[in-house]
């Protein structure tokens, strides 16, 4: 039997403080092994290469691999098979779906890490709820908006050097956190400066931006936090209170980034919307367009009204959009979620709800659910046709 997650969360969030490295990913539909593919097996990115080969080289030719004990919290340890195919660039642990207590049809999208414990010992952990995700990569402060990510103290990002200088220009001398509009607006700017963006490309653009959001926070993290990190706290109370605080902040500046970022599109090509909007009593949809007013206005045509929710991941809270207007019988919502399970999917159907996900993360959706998603740019042209624009 499980764990609750609850425990299976601070268990994850212990062992890999303790280890102080861990690769993790979100679950493919290829990983899960649902798309018909030959091969079994989660597929490691080739970053990860010393998490799970240690001081062993990258082959040049022929197969390197090993074998490794998974841990699972509650459930038997078993052997798996990391290998590498040099002539096909192939990284991935096989012999892991027949021995795991999980349905691999229902991991798709789901963060799974692998923490190692000893040279030839790893836990493993699946997170599969918002919550759970959102806690893990929170506490590391971590950006999977590349669908993975490796963590030896700090996480390792491939950030250009010049582009890392631009970012520490913008953020110097910060001796407390902007508003999380402004932290957002200096992520847009550093990345359209550097790469001298002249026109803006929805589905690609959203994702650096957001992506560029994490390296300015954490650079910001170091200016405001700098002197309490030289200096000891004293007690334990106050180191307590401190690290509680700081994970808040990400939390909090997580949780409003992607609003801003579409804001910041919706506005520059000239979408009337509000945001957020207000419906019935409290509710206050993320953009409701073309505004307030008219979802208010009796005589406003219903069928001339879009509702849309904005959740970085949408696993579980998916059906929060469906009570926010009652006058939009058929509703969108945006996310960054890499991949869903189908039976999700047909759920989301089934309740006249269109997903909307940036064109870059369709690959990590099951094929034959593909052709039902829109991309940013689909939702753009859609809306910019209603209202003629």
């Amino acid at each position: 039997m499980q764990r609750n997650n609850l425990e299976s969360l601070t268990s994850a969030v212990e062992a890999a403080r303790q280890n102080g490295r861990f690769f993790c990913k979100f679950l493919s539909p290829n990983d899960a092994g649902v798309n018909g593919a030959h091969q079994d097996g989660v597929y490691l990115n080739i970053s990860s290469w010393y998490v799970f080969f240690n001081d062993v080289p990258i082959p040049e030719t022929g197969i390197e691999d090993r074998y490794v004990k998974i841990h699972i919290d509650d459930w038997k340890q078993f052997d798996s098979r990391i290998v590498y195919y040099t002539s096909k660039k192939e990284f991935r642990i096989t012999r892991f779906w027949s021995n795991v207590p999980f349905d691999r049809n229902e991991t798709v999208g789901a963060l799974i890490v692998f923490i190692p414990i000893s040279k030839d010992d790893y836990k493993v952990y699946i997170f599969n709820t918002e919550e759970e995700i959102e806690e893990f990569s929170q506490t590391f402060s971590l950006s999977l908006v590349n669908n993975f990510t490796v963590y030896n103290g700090e996480e390792e990002v491939a950030v250009e050097k010049n582009f890392e200088n631009k970012v520490h220009e913008l953020v110097a001398g910060y001796e407390d956190f902007p508003e999380t509009s402004v932290m957002a607006e200096i992520s847009r700017r550093v990345f359209i400066e550097y790469y001298n963006k002249k026109k803006i490309h929805p589905d690609k653009d959203l994702i650096s931006w957001v992506n560029t959001e994490y390296t300015v926070f954490r650079l910001i993290e170091q200016e405001v936090y700098k002197d309490k990190l030289l200096k000891p706290f004293g007690e334990l109370q106050s180191l307590l209170d401190f690290a509680s605080s700081a994970l808040n902040r990400r939390k909090s500046r997580a949780g409003r980034s992607l609003e801003h970022h579409l804001n910041y599109i919706f506005t520059d090509v000239g979408i009337p919307f509000d945001n957020p909007g207000k419906t019935e009593g409290k509710k206050k949809p993320d953009f409701l367009f073309p505004s307030t007013t008219d979802y208010q206005n009796p005589k406003f045509p219903g069928e001339n009204l879009i509702l849309l929710g904005a959740k970085t991941t949408c696993k579980d809270r998916w059906r929060q959009v469906l009570s926010e207007g009652e006058r939009v019988p058929y509703k969108h919502l945006l996310t960054l979620q890499q991949g869903i399970s189908k039976s999700q999917l047909e759920e989301m159907k089934n309740a006249n709800l269109q997903l909307v996900v940036p064109k870059p993360y369709h690959l990590q959706y099951p094929k034959e659910n593909r052709d039902k998603l829109w991309t940013v740019s689909d939702f753009i042209e859609f809306t910019k046709e209603k209202y003629r624009v």
